[in-house]
């Protein structure tokens, strides 16, 4: 649009069509009403200073500013002016505007996208990390008040509902989990916190205040349980609890980045509790995560650099004292760190691949050193010797059979003296595909044992389902026989069921001659525990086998 204006008069002398298509009027309609008409109130200071760079300099850079229209509605223009003289040599303005509606729209549509998850419309991580060093600024005000509370969340069957119904039921179950916890915030008593997208599935709670432990547990609490309620997505009904990590800012020694970083710890240690909870983030928790780190990466070179060794544990038989097997057990000696238990350092393998060149270099070294006693003495070697399986092995279905097969070959050993044990946890997770495995491991001839029975979710009643020759209780059973008369009941129903389906009973963690004595009344075969002997390695064994005895003998 362009208009001619007399400086002197301030009187519009005339307007193209582009410009009064622009201010819904006419030519006679804007010469009549006179441009300030078009201009709004606080827009005038604006048009002021750009007439005074035209009278200064003869004209005026573009600038924006809005004119409104004869129906009210303002438009954003682009305003450029330049001084011209008339044929009388009276000076006047060309003033040129540009619509800039669409590209103001395009503006305001990249200002959202930059700050707002296209997916949920919440603040995104970007907009997250200005809010977040804004109230960490307010921290080292003095009058900063009580601190705030960040809350990560991640939600446990996330993967699950991507992997079986699809990401369109993914991005669907994020959009419910956005409007709940946007609905959760609404009230009054969260006024001025904040809910935003981290990314995935993983969301964040501002909340500007909330320092006090009991609240922060009250609260979460709380959004634990509104979060649990099932989730309707079309025709499907959606369960997915959430995890929440917690980090506390107190005062102005607390900056972003480590509160991001300390939720996410306190998050991983909801998950690793179980799921479905809340932790607080405390000091503990990072010297926790430094250490597994450091496990974690030593563990890559533990093998090669000869860190590791295989001892063994004998398994006795109770009746007569003697043993009749031996359990390899790893065991890893750093030369910084010492010895590291195998309760922490198996966990962390697990996640990762050395596990699975860590089990079957314990397999290979049992086999072979079974072959050396009996080379040895055959007469006071053990018959068989029990290797432990992890779940990151039994998911090797085929592999780990050739691995087996390829191990008994080697070290010249006959497949019924290696029994391979399962924990009942891992067993649990995938039955079906675990059964099967292990039937092909029954029909090579080897031997299978469910370990740490007592601790999962299976039941006497399933045990035949499961093609088990032996079946270990676990220690916590076996420590309280003698002090707890509902344990030592449940302890003879087991030993009877076990027996009663023609596998062995072995009792794990036997430390007492108390102990032993009320398992051989209950009919329980054998015994493994340091009663009978501690792990030794395997060039130690024979001599530090145990002598047979039994209670009261």
């Amino acid at each position: 649009g362009i208009s001619l204006v007399d400086m002197t008069t301030g009187q519009a002398v005339d307007a193209n069509q582009a410009l009064c298509r622009m201010l819904k009027t006419t030519r006679e309609g804007f010469i009549g009403l006179g441009p300030m008409s078009f201009t709004p109130p606080e827009q005038q200071d604006v048009r002021n200073r750009m007439y005074r760079e035209v009278v200064e300099q003869g004209f005026h850079e573009p600038w924006e500013m809005e004119l409104q229209r004869t129906d009210g509605v303002r438009v954003p223009v682009l305003r450029s002016g330049g001084r011209v003289l008339s044929t009388d040599g009276r000076p006047h303005v060309w003033a040129v505007v540009q619509d800039i509606t669409v590209m103001k729209s395009v503006e305001h549509q990249l200002r959202i996208a930059a700050t707002r998850d296209s997916l949920t419309g919440l603040p995104n991580r970007h907009e997250l990390g200005m809010r977040l060093h804004t109230l960490v600024a307010q921290l080292q005000q003095p009058e900063s008040g009580s601190g705030f509370s960040l809350m990560l969340l991640d939600f446990d069957r996330f993967k699950f509902v991507n992997d079986t119904l699809g990401h369109a039921a993914g991005d669907g179950l994020l959009k419910a989990v956005s409007e709940r916890l946007t609905a959760w915030i609404s009230d009054a008593e969260h006024q001025g916190w904040t809910v935003a997208r981290l990314g995935g599935d993983e969301f964040v709670v501002l909340a500007p205040g909330l320092s006090s432990p009991d609240r922060i547990h009250r609260e979460g609490e709380r959004l634990l349980m509104a979060l649990a309620e099932p989730y309707r997505l079309d025709d499907k009904v959606i369960r997915s609890t959430a995890s929440i990590g917690v980090a506390v800012a107190y005062g102005p020694q607390a900056t972003p980045d480590d509160l991001l970083r300390d939720a996410d710890i306190a998050m991983y240690e909801a998950k690793q509790a179980g799921r479905g909870g809340m932790v607080i983030f405390d000091a503990q928790m990072r010297e926790r995560l430094q250490r597994r780190v450091q496990i974690e990466h030593a563990l890559h070179g533990a093998l090669a650099a000869g860190q590791m060794r295989v001892v063994y544990q004998p398994i006795v038989d109770l009746s007569s004292g003697e043993t009749a097997s031996v359990e390899a057990l790893v065991r890893w000696n750093h030369p910084v760190m010492g010895e590291v238990s195998p309760a922490e350092f198996i966990p962390i393998a697990e996640d990762g691949p050395q596990i699975l060149a860590v089990g079957e270099w314990v397999l290979r070294q049992a086999c072979h050193q079974w072959a050396r006693w009996q080379d040895e003495a055959p007469q006071r070697a053990p018959a068989s010797v029990s290797v432990n399986l992890s779940r990151v092995q039994l998911a090797q279905g085929e592999r780990l059979l050739e691995i087996v097969t390829d191990a008994l070959a080697t070290a010249g050993m006959p497949a019924e003296a290696l029994q391979l044990e399962i924990t009942e946890r891992e067993m649990m997770r995938q039955p079906a595909n675990t059964v099967e495995l292990m039937r092909a491991l029954r029909a090579r001839g080897v031997k299978l044992a469910m370990d740490d029975f007592g601790t999962g979710a299976s039941s006497l009643g399933c045990l035949r389902e499961y093609p088990f020759d032996t079946i270990k209780i676990d220690k916590s059973f076996v420590t309280n026989l003698t002090r707890d008369p509902d344990v030592l009941a449940v302890a003879s129903a087991t030993v009877t069921v076990i027996e009663n389906l023609g596998m062995k009973s072995v009792a794990e963690g036997v430390e007492e001659v108390g102990e032993m004595a009320v398992l051989q009344g209950l009919g329980c075969r054998f015994g493994q525990g340091w009663l009978f002997g501690r792990p030794v390695a395997g060039d130690r064994l024979l001599d530090a086998l145990p002598v047979p005895q039994v209670a009261g003998g």
